[in-house]
């Protein structure tokens, strides 16, 4: 039970529609419903170079991703509402947003996203671009270091740096989309990319053309 915790835990945060208790209630039970096959595992972990614990700890995460995954996929189509994870965020931000490729007008409804990647998700742009106008600019100059045209010069942040950022997007992006287009005037408003980074992406498209 203490390890199904820490795994629900764990996933919790990556799935933000998901109950921690509800993804280590889940797993626990998949374990019990199993265990001579697990214990078999368990008895092996010396085999392994691994203690008990950590094998258990895994076996445990990857029926967690397992069962995150697909109810994180039915929640948006049942329920018509987008919640995206850091993970997918991530995924956007190196993939999408930074590439002028990605903001072509597209021909067809059906288009009207971007594919990330064939077990990702689709998403608009536009949600995306909200969600970094109302970033703070420590966030979003995290986000075009880490992930901006590379002709810019600017130096890696640490992982922990990006990965705090990424949270900070995932958060106002599941905020915007779900809570409909909002103005926002006020303090904090500012541009989703420096001028540095639009006129990187100008030349870029200067180039392609």
């Amino acid at each position: 039970m203490q390890v199904a915790e820490s795994v629900g835990r764990k996933y919790a945060r990556q799935y933000p529609a998901l109950d921690a208790s509800d993804i280590a209630s889940e797993i626990t039970t998949q374990v019990l419903g199993e265990w001579r096959h697990i214990e078999a595992k368990l008895d092996k972990a010396a085999e392994y170079g691994r203690s008990e614990y950590e094998v258990l700890h895994f076996l445990l995460s990857q029926r967690a991703g397992v069962y995150c995954g697909k109810q994180h996929y039915a929640y948006m189509m049942n329920t018509a509402t987008a919640v995206y994870t850091p993970r997918e965020v991530r995924a956007l931000l190196k993939e999408a947003y930074y590439n002028p490729d990605a903001y072509t007008t597209p021909s067809k409804d059906r288009d009207h996203g971007v594919g990330v990647e064939s077990q990702s998700i689709w998403v608009n742009l536009a949600d995306l671009q909200a969600a970094m106008e109302r970033v703070s600019d420590k966030t979003h100059d995290v986000i075009l270091a880490a992930f901006g045209p590379e002709d810019l010069g600017l130096a890696e942040p640490d992982r922990r740096r990006v990965s705090d950022a990424i949270a900070a997007v995932t958060r106002e992006l599941n905020r915007h989309t779900n809570s409909g287009r909002a103005t926002h005037e006020g303090p904090g408003a500012r541009r989703a990319m420096t001028n540095s980074a639009a006129q990187a992406i100008t030349r870029n498209q200067e180039s392609i053309a």
